[in-house]
This record gives structure tokens, C-alpha cells and sequence, in this order.
């Protein structure tokens, strides 16, 4: 049986703090399969971020095991790719040079790294940008330069925290639709954390749904629509019913009022 590419299991994290105590999560089960897309979709301050820090190695369960490919993380994970809510670029180097800082820390062979980079950027439509400074991108475009760092060393997992948050509406979608593009082509497994319902379902094959603090599984909700999918996917009749069961457990849950 092939190793699930991230599995925790009961995990449970505690933050010690001056005035006591913080349960931020609780009895998280759940696996990610080897190129699924699972959305992680849930109210401010319910773990969400925690969870990608946890399957970063950037911190640690309290209770509870998590385990890439089967191997126990113990320690910051390395094969792994990480897409930030802001871009994290440096402003003093160049477009095709924010991406290529992975395979320089990494050490690799920079040249055969560089035709991977341009047709990363080209794969994402900024063939053409790579000698731009990040102060001359638009938001969106930024955004694309972060996630083609992200996937420069091939990484099996690719961990994303509400990556589209400080993107105007019509820049979002048109982001949604390109990173669908890019995972129907790439197949890396991903773990998406996002606000956005109708982005959660659109995106994923199955979405984790979370209660209030503290993180606890609501339910994992299987996202049955064919792919590809497109922004008229958001008006068929099956993308509303799961949107409407989303919204009714979020309701059930004290995250959203019901009117």
C-alpha cells in the first residue's frame, strides 16, 4: 500500500501561553493521497495555518503523530514546496532570480535549474518577465513568480496558506483558475488553506472542513464534480448543493449565523 503524502493522525497541538494554556487543535485525523488536492476551509484562528506548520516540521503535535510519505516528521521538511498569503520576494533580485533561490541554498546544478525556472514562469504566462524587478509585477503576477519558486525543485507536496487572500476579486479567480490548470498538469498532492468557500470546492477534490477553536474535523466533504473544472463549474447544480452543505455545517458550528 503506497504511503499517504501527508497523514496526521489524532494530533492534537497546545500553545503555552502567559495566561495560561491554548488548545488550537484537537483529534485531527485525516490523509492526503499522492496528487489529491484537499482544500483546508475554516473560520480565523481554528489552526489552519498551525496545520501547514505541522506538516512542515515548523512546529510540532502536542499529542498525536504526522508523517510524510511514511516517514515520521521530526524535523523542518525539506522536499516540500510552500506558497505564502504574501509573496515573499526579494525586492533586489530579479524575477528568474527569486525563483532559482531554491536550487542555489539546495545546491544544484543551476544551469539545468535555469531552463526549469523560464519554463516554469512560461508555463504560468511571464516568459518575457524574467529580467523584471518584483516592484514592476502586479499582485497577481507576483503570486505566480512565489509559486513557481515553490515547484522549482520538484516537490512531492506542495503547501499553500490562503495564497490568494490579498488578491483583488477578478485577480483571485483568474489565479483560481490558473493554479487548477497548473495541478491538473503537475499532479503534485496539495494542501490549500483558504477562507473562501466556493474557492475550497472548486479547487479540491475533497475539502476539510473545520470548527472554531479548538480545530476539530467538521467533516471531509468529497467534492464530486468532473474536471477540468472552469468558472461556470461555480453554476451547476452540484457545486451549489455542496456549498449550501458547507455553509449548513459552518451554521451548525456557530461560524455562521443563520437568517
Amino acid at each position: 500500500m503506497t504511503a499517504a503524502a501527508l497523514a496526521l493522525t489524532e494530533v492534537g497541538k497546545i500553545y503555552r501561553t502567559a495566561s495560561g494554556p491554548v488548545q488550537a487543535l484537537d483529534g485531527i485525523d485525516f490523509r492526503i493521497a499522492e496528487g489529491e488536492f484537499l482544500s483546508i476551509l475554516g473560520p480565523s484562528g481554528c489552526g489552519k495555518s498551525t496545520l501547514l506548520s505541522l506538516a512542515s516540521g515548523l512546529e510540532f503535535p502536542t499529542s498525536g503523530t504526522v508523517e510524510q510519505a511514511g516517514r515520521r516528521i521530526d524535523r523542518p521538511v525539506t522536499d516540500i514546496g510552500i506558497v505564502f498569503q504574501t509573496d515573499v520576494l526579494l525586492d533586489w533580485r530579479r524575477v528568474l532570480d527569486n525563483v532559482m533561490i531554491q536550487p542555489q541554498i539546495r545546491g544544484l546544478d543551476l544551469k539545468a535549474y535555469e531552463q526549469k525556472a523560464r519554463d516554469l514562469l512560461a508555463l504560468v504566462g511571464l516568459a518575457g518577465f524574467e529580467d523584471k524587478y518584483p516592484y514592476e509585477l502586479s499582485g497577481g503576477m507576483r503570486q505566480r513568480v512565489s509559486i513557481c519558486r515553490a515547484l522549482i525543485h520538484n516537490p512531492p507536496l506542495l503547501l499553500m496558506d490562503e495564497p490568494f487572500g490579498a488578491l483583488d476579486a477578478l485577480t483571485r479567480e483568474q489565479m483560481v483558475m490558473e493554479l487548477h490548470q497548473l495541478w491538473l498538469r503537475e499532479r503534485k498532492s496539495v494542501m490549500f488553506v483558504t477562507h473562501d468557500i466556493q474557492e475550497a470546492i472548486l479547487l479540491a477534490q475533497r475539502v476539510l472542513v473545520m470548527t472554531p477553536r479548538p480545530g476539530r474535523i467538521a467533516e471531509i466533504v468529497e467534492v464530486d464534480l468532473p474536471f477540468p473544472r472552469r468558472p461556470e463549474t461555480m453554476e451547476s447544480r452540484r457545486f451549489v448543493e455542496i456549498v449550501a452543505h458547507v455553509r449548513h455545517l459552518f451554521e451548525r458550528h456557530g461560524v455562521l449565523k443563520k437568517y
